[in-house]
């Protein structure tokens, strides 16, 4: 039942034009912590890594304005939120749109197993995050 709610949550996203604001496709909560390109994914409803990098990456695309090829690093790993008292969170910051980038991924990321929020430094591009996202589309 999540999948399929996601999945209307994007339609309905997709189809309401700019009227309506930007809705994730995993509706996690994210929240800016006062710097700029640094905000925090909340996590909730039993998210695990690849949801919140999806969201992560999710955010920064839509919200932010980032291009694909810029980076998400995680500043601050799951732990206390900043922003949201008794949540836990993930922070993460984004590279400026002209900051020299890779297509590299922290080593021991590959393959999703090994994926994590749990330790300061991880980083991807926005492009390779959204990846994710299609893990928890249901398709026809």
């Amino acid at each position: 039942m999540p999948r399929l709610s996601a999945l209307f949550l994007a339609l309905v996203a997709a189809l309401s034009g700019p009227a309506m604001a930007f809705q994730p496709l995993i509706p996690l909560d994210v929240r800016p912590t006062g710097t700029p390109g640094t905000f925090e994914v909340i996590e909730s409803r039993g998210a695990g890594p690849s949801h919140i990098w999806c969201v992560a990456a999710d955010h920064a695309r839509h919200s932010l304005n980032a291009t694909g090829t810029q980076r998400l690093t995680v500043v601050a790993p799951l732990g206390a939120s900043q922003t949201k008292q008794g949540s836990k969170a993930v922070t993460f910051t984004l590279t400026p749109p002209d900051a020299a980038t890779t297509n590299s991924v922290t080593p021991g990321m590959l393959g999703g197993a090994l994926l994590s929020v749990r330790s300061d430094g991880a980083t991807m591009s926005v492009i390779q995050a959204l990846q994710y996202c299609s893990d928890h589309i249901e398709m026809p």
